[in-house]
């Protein structure tokens, strides 16, 4: 990955880290009460989750350093409503610049650093790099914000900071990066003025997302994952009060979770460059333990024992995500990548959306402990459908070998995956003779230690 990205990418997310201690007390500090604070904080998230998309869509079809550039000055004009902000009106107005802001730079210099990448080794480096980039900036950042917050009143010293970053970053986006762009066929959008082409790449994208076979299965785990870590991040801190935790342990705790992704990210790429044909069994087990982690917390009770399942949630969550980056990448067209890219967060936030409609349900009726226990149910319940999915659909394709025509494997995209392949073989001869009662051990261990690369093709680029 090119050095002026990374330096982007950690400038961005230390950007972030600086404001996320200590946005609440901000938000109340600038006009908010705790009336009107659930307002603002809903404002910010519907303006996220309607742009998320159609900011990637302007990415792919205008120019992904336009698109950061102009995250950047919405980012600016966001700071800077805030340091002048005293009142909910002109709270609000800024607020919803920042969630613009945030849903332009999603996906855009990510999108640039992955095209770079050329084979599924260089996705798993550059997908694990992206992943620890941003992990170090929101660490370095949420040290950097508490830091911060006691030198100006009202937070000013934090947002003075902010705005100082995202010049820095508009700047230095405008003089270093030279973006190579992919030209969306003429025949496609010939006679489409700016809003038609927009629409028809969404439609584009969304067609890509509801393809059968792994690109489905992607988006739903990703809606999934967006409940677990809803789930995760609405009721850790109350949980490790419960246990008598000093205050500076939430801090503590909090960097030493950004540290387990980067762990996590680095782990699974040396992995996968090692063993590429074990991207979806790993990607699946540690989905089944991402759900397995939520059940833990549930029912412990001890804080070093919490605190190291949380850190062991966050480690298996870094690593997954290298190995869904990859399969994602290598499915999406270039033209698209942006887009495609801004609605896999979309659908993440989605699943948000419904954990905290069904925490709501749920804490009405008993602790919250109980909404991790339903959600990592919920979690490895689905692993375990999509490990039984791939080895039905292998065996009724080719119940005596791979199939000749890639195109009629398991139920895949048209572009070959051998590593699918390879999972769905060793699961149908794991299941021989193995009872219900093992099937999701059998199942997970199979696909985690399947690596015989030699019998299956070269998997290909969907571009």
């Amino acid at each position: 990955m090119r050095k002026e990205y990374q330096l982007l990418l950690f400038m961005r997310n230390l950007m972030t880290g600086i404001m996320a201690p200590v946005l609440m007390l901000l938000l109340l500090s600038r006009g908010a009460d705790i009336a009107s604070l659930s307002l603002v904080l809903g404002a910010f998230s519907l303006t996220v989750i309607i742009t998320e998309f159609p900011s990637g869509v302007f990415a792919d079809l205008y120019g992904r350093k336009n698109a950061f550039l102009l995250a950047m000055a919405l980012m600016m004009a966001s700071y800077g409503l805030l340091l002048l902000s005293q009142t909910t009106a002109l709270l609000l107005p800024a607020i919803i610049l920042h969630g613009l802001g945030r849903a332009f730079s999603s996906g855009s210099i990510d999108a640039l650093a992955l095209d770079e990448a050329s084979d599924d080794a260089a996705l798993a480096r550059t997908s694990a790099r992206i992943s620890i980039l941003e992990s170090a900036g929101l660490a370095l950042g949420a040290l950097l914000g508490g830091a911060l917050a006691g030198i100006r009143e009202a937070y000013s010293a934090n947002l003075v900071l902010c705005l100082a970053l995202s010049f820095a970053l508009l700047l230095l986006t405008a003089l270093l990066v030279r973006e190579r762009r992919t030209p969306r066929p003429a025949a496609a959008s010939k006679g489409r003025g700016a809003l038609g082409q927009i629409t028809l790449q969404m439609r584009d994208g969304l067609r890509f997302m509801i393809r059968r076979g792994t690109v489905r299965m992607l988006f739903l785990l990703g809606m999934f994952t967006g409940v677990v870590l809803f789930a995760v991040e609405t009721y850790w801190q109350p949980a490790l009060m419960a246990m008598n935790a000093p205050p500076w342990l939430l801090g503590v705790v909090t960097s030493a979770g950004f540290a387990a992704v980067m762990a996590g990210a680095k782990l699974s790429e040396r992995l996968l460059v090692r063993k590429p044909n074990t991207v979806i069994g790993l990607m699946l087990l540690q989905k089944a333990l991402l759900g397995a982690a939520l059940l833990l917390l549930a029912l412990l009770t001890r804080l070093e024992w919490f605190t190291a399942i949380y850190l062991l949630l966050y480690c298996t969550l870094g690593g997954a995500g290298v190995a869904e980056s990859i399969l994602l990448n290598r499915a999406a067209p270039p033209a698209q990548r942006a887009g495609i890219l801004s609605l896999f967060s979309f659908v993440t936030q989605v699943g948000g959306l419904l954990a905290s409609l069904l925490g709501f349900v749920i804490t009405r009726q008993a602790g919250f402990q109980w909404v991790w226990i339903v959600n990592g149910i919920m979690m490895i319940l689905f692993v375990c459908a999509v490990t039984v999915w791939y080895a039905i659909q292998r065996h009724r394709q080719a119940p005596n070998g791979f199939a000749a025509d890639p195109a009629q494997r398991i139920g895949l995209d048209t572009a070959p995956q051998a590593e699918a392949e390879e999972a769905a073989a060793a699961l149908g001869a794991a299941l021989q003779g193995t009872s219900l009662e093992h099937l999701a051990a059998a199942t997970l261990l199979t696909l985690s230690q399947h690596t015989a690369a030699s019998a299956a093709e070269p998997a290909q680029d969907n571009d």
